[in-house]
C-alpha cells in the first residue's frame, strides 16, 4: 500500500473524531500510540497529516457541552461553589484523606503534545508552517500543565517524549521526581509566549489560530497568576504571569473582528454560532453526528438549582446591589424577585421559580432552590417530543471561548497589577454592560470605590464574606460582574481556589447560600389540608427526617432529628432552606486548595527505586 493510500486510509477514520465530527466510534483510534497506520518515516511528512493528528486533542481542550448523554460537567454541572444552595449537611471541604489514584495525575497527553513539538520539523514545508505546528503542540503542552499545577502545585515537567527502556538515564527522566510550581510556570510562560508568536492569525474555521491560544492564555495565566499571588507562594512570578495574561488579553483585544453580541442568550442557545462576533472558538455540533445533552439538562432533569446567594449577586437595575439602599430586601413573589434587576439575572435563571416534583411545571427542569437554570435552554422552541430536544441528541453549539470572558479576564487582570482606571473599565466591564438587551448603568471608580449613576457605594454583602476587609470595592464588584457575566458556565470552582475564598462556602460565613428561592405554598395548588402539590410527600414539610430523601424545608430551623420526633410544619411561606445550618464546615485549611499525589504514584516510583515527593500540605 503506498502512501497516499494509508493517507486516505486514515484520513477517513480520523476526519470523523474532528472537532465538529466528534463519534463514539472514533475512541479507539484516540486511545491509540501516536503513530498508526503509518511508521514514524511515513508520517508527519505533510501538513495534512500534522493536521489530522492535532484534530485528537481538541476535544481535550474544547470539551464545550461534552458528548452523546455525558452531563455536561465543564458548564451547569460544577456545583461545588457559592452560586448552588449547599447540601443538605455541610460536611468538611475535600478531599480528605491522599486518594489511592488519581485520574488527573497523567502525563499521557502530555506526551502525546512532545511527540506533537518534536515531529513536526519532518514535514516537507516551510518555516512559518513547521513553527505553526509546533506553536500549537506548545499552546497544548502549556495547557495540560496548567491544569496540572492547579490541580497538584509541583509537578514534573516533561520537555520530550521519554524513551521507555531499562537504560539508567532514561529511567531517570522518567521517574523523575516533582520539579518546583514556579518552574514550571515558567514552561508554561515560554510555551504560551512562543505559540503567540507562531501560531497563524487565521488557518480557517474552528482551527487553533493566534487569537485562541490568546484566549486560552488570559484564562489560564490568571488563573496561575492570582493562585500564587493569593496563596502567597511568589508574588514576582505571579506579577510577571500577570503581565503575560495582560499581553494575552490586548492581543485579542487589537483585533476588530471580534466584537460584543447583541444577543447574550443565543450565545449559549443557538444551533450555529458561525458567524458570531463574540465568538473566537466554539464547539459545533451536528445532528446524527456528534450530539450533547445541555439543552435537556437544563430543561428537563432535576438538578440541585441555584443558591440565594448567586441571584442575588445580580444588582438592581439602578446599578447598586440589592442591599445597598435597603439591607432588608427580601422580595416574596418571583415577579417582585426579578422585576427592576441587571436583565442578565432573567438570562440565566428562569423568571418564576420551579421546584422539584411540582406538577405544574411543564417540560421545565425542577430543581431544589426553585432558582431554575435558563441560560443554555429555549423554551420557546423546546419540544421534548422531537428527537433533537431528548438527552443526548441536542445540537445547539457550545461557546469554548469568548471575546465577553477576555474583556473581564483583563478587568480583573489589570486591577491585580495596579494599572485599573476608568479607561479599561470602558474597555471592558463597561462593554459588556453595554450590550444590547443588557444596557446596564455604567461603572465608574472614584479612588478605590465603585460609582454608578453619580453614586459612590460599597455592597454591605462585601464586608459580611470579608470581615478582613481584604477584598477592596472596586476588586468585589469586579468579580461580581465576573460572576453574572459568566455565570454556570463552570468558572466558580476555581474562582474560589485561587481568590483563597473557599470559606465562602461555609453556613457560618454565607448565610445566602443556605437558601433558595422564597416560596409560598398557596402558588403550588395546595390541598385541603394545605399541603402543596410538590414531589407528593409535602417536601418542604417539617416532618421529613434530616436522613430521608425529601429534606431541604422551607422557613424554620429544623429542630426534629427523627420521623416520630417531627410534628407537621404551620409554616406555610418562606425562603426553601438547604440545610438546617447546624452542620457547620471547619475553615478550609491548605490542604483544601491543593490536591495530594496519589499513594499508587508513590509506590510506583519506590518499587523502582524512586522518590516521588508528596505534596507540603499533604506530608503528615
Amino acid at each position: 500500500m503506498n502512501i497516499k493510500n494509508k493517507i486516505n486510509k486514515v484520513a477517513v477514520a480520523v476526519l470523523c473524531c474532528t472537532f465538529g465530527l466528534l463519534t463514539v466510534s472514533c475512541e479507539d483510534f484516540l486511545n491509540r500510540p501516536p503513530v498508526t497506520e503509518f511508521g514514524e518515516e511515513e508520517f508527519w511528512q505533510s501538513e495534512a497529516q500534522a493536521r489530522m493528528f492535532v484534530y485528537q486533542i481538541y476535544p481535550i481542550l474544547f470539551p464545550g457541552y461534552g458528548s452523546g448523554t455525558a452531563e455536561p460537567t465543564t458548564f451547569y454541572f460544577d456545583t461545588g461553589n457559592d452560586d448552588y444552595i449547599s447540601a443538605i449537611e455541610q460536611m468538611e471541604l475535600g478531599p480528605f484523606v491522599v486518594p489511592e489514584t488519581d485520574g488527573q495525575w497523567t502525563f499521557v497527553n502530555v506526551r502525546r503534545a512532545n511527540y506533537i513539538i518534536e515531529n513536526v520539523h519532518r514535514m516537507d514545508a516551510d518555516d512559518a508552517t513547521i513553527n505553526h505546528w509546533r506553536g500549537v503542540g506548545r499552546f497544548y503542552r502549556a495547557f495540560l500543565y496548567s491544569n496540572l499545577v492547579f490541580r497538584f502545585g509541583d509537578v514534573p515537567f516533561f520537555d520530550r517524549v521519554p524513551v521507555v527502556s531499562d537504560r539508567r538515564e532514561d529511567m531517570d527522566f522518567l521517574f523523575k521526581d516533582r520539579d518546583p510550581r514556579t518552574y514550571v510556570v515558567d514552561r508554561i510562560m515560554e510555551d504560551f509566549q512562543y505559540a503567540m508568536e507562531h501560531v497563524r492569525r487565521n488557518d480557517g474555521p474552528l482551527q487553533i489560530n493566534r487569537y485562541v491560544v490568546a484566549a486560552m492564555a488570559t484564562r489560564l495565566l490568571l488563573r496561575e497568576g492570582t493562585f500564587l499571588k493569593y496563596h502567597d507562594i511568589d508574588q514576582e512570578k505571579a506579577e510577571e504571569v500577570l503581565r503575560l495574561a495582560a499581553t494575552a488579553a490586548e492581543l485579542v483585544m487589537s483585533n476588530s473582528s471580534f466584537r460584543i453580541s447583541d444577543n447574550y442568550r443565543a450565545l449559549f442557545s443557538s444551533e450555529d454560532l458561525a458567524g458570531n462576533p463574540e465568538i473566537i472558538m466554539y464547539r459545533r455540533y451536528i445532528e446524527g453526528i456528534l450530539t450533547h445533552s445541555m439543552l435537556t439538562a437544563t430543561t428537563s432533569f432535576p438538578v440541585v438549582g441555584s443558591s440565594r446567594a448567586f441571584a442575588e449577586s445580580f444588582s438592581l437595575a439602578s446599578g447598586l446591589p440589592v442591599r445597598f439602599e435597603n439591607p432588608n430586601w427580601n422580595p416574596v413573589t418571583s415577579e417582585e424577585f426579578f422585576a427592576n434587576r441587571d436583565p442578565r439575572l432573567s438570562m440565566v435563571l428562569r423568571p418564576r421559580y420551579f421546584l422539584l416534583g411540582g406538577s405544574d411545571h411543564g417540560f421545565v427542569a425542577q430543581t431544589f432552590s426553585g432558582f431554575s437554570c435558563h441560560k443554555y435552554a429555549d423554551d420557546d422552541r423546546f419540544d421534548p417530543s422531537l428527537i433533537r430536544y431528548t438527552r443526548g441528541n441536542n445540537t445547539t453549539d457550545a461557546p469554548v471561548l469568548r471575546l465577553g470572558e477576555v474583556l473581564i479576564n483583563y478587568a480583573e487582570i489589570m486591577y491585580e497589577l495596579g494599572e485599573l482606571d476608568q479607561g479599561v473599565l470602558d474597555r471592558t466591564v463597561n462593554e459588556l454592560r453595554g450590550r444590547r438587551g443588557v444596557e446596564m448603568p455604567r461603572l465608574e471608580i472614584v479612588g478605590n470605590m465603585p460609582m454608578v449613576n453619580g453614586i459612590i457605594y460599597d455592597d454591605p454583602v462585601r464586608l459580611e464574606l470579608n470581615p478582613l476587609d481584604d477584598v477592596s470595592p472596586i476588586l468585589w464588584e469586579i468579580r461580581r460582574e465576573r460572576r453574572v457575566e459568566l455565570a454556570h458556565e463552570g468558572f466558580r470552582s476555581a474562582d474560589l481556589r485561587r481568590w483563597k475564598k473557599l470559606d465562602y462556602m461555609l453556613n457560618n460565613v454565607n448565610k445566602y447560600i443556605r437558601y433558595g428561592a422564597y416560596i409560598r405554598f398557596s402558588d403550588f395548588n395546595p390541598d385541603a389540608n394545605g399541603i402543596p402539590d410538590i414531589d407528593g410527600n409535602n417536601f418542604f414539610s417539617a416532618t421529613m427526617t434530616p436522613f430521608g430523601g425529601a429534606d431541604y424545608h422551607v422557613a424554620a430551623e429544623r429542630t426534629c432529628v427523627t420521623t416520630a420526633e417531627c410534628t407537621p410544619s404551620t409554616i406555610t411561606s418562606g425562603f426553601v432552606l438547604g440545610n438546617s445550618g447546624r452542620y457547620r464546615m471547619n475553615p478550609p485549611t491548605g490542604r483544601n486548595y491543593i490536591h495530594p499525589v496519589p499513594y499508587n504514584q508513590i509506590v510506583l516510583y519506590r518499587d523502582r527505586g524512586y522518590t516521588l515527593s508528596q505534596t507540603r500540605e499533604w506530608i503528615d
